[in-house]
């Protein structure tokens, strides 16, 4: 089963710190961080957190290609 990528409106909302955003990236990758922990809780633990820390320190780049300011 292929997994629904997050929305780039949820990615958006996360880097700015809204906590049901970070809540929901959290949630869609809760299955991947518990195949990685092998059910070991402190690596859950951070890797939730390093995932976290990720996501605030993340950086969007993005124009959309109908901006008039494209170069």
């Amino acid at each position: 089963m292929k997994s629904k990528l997050v929305s780039y409106e949820v990615i958006k909302k996360a880097i700015g710190g809204d906590t049901a955003s970070l809540l929901a990236v959290q949630a869609h990758y809760k299955p991947h961080i518990a195949y990685l922990s092998h059910g070991d809780i402190e690596l859950k633990n951070l890797l939730n957190a390093k995932s976290l820390e990720a996501a605030l320190k993340f950086k969007i780049n993005y124009q959309s290609p109908m901006s008039p300011n494209r170069g």
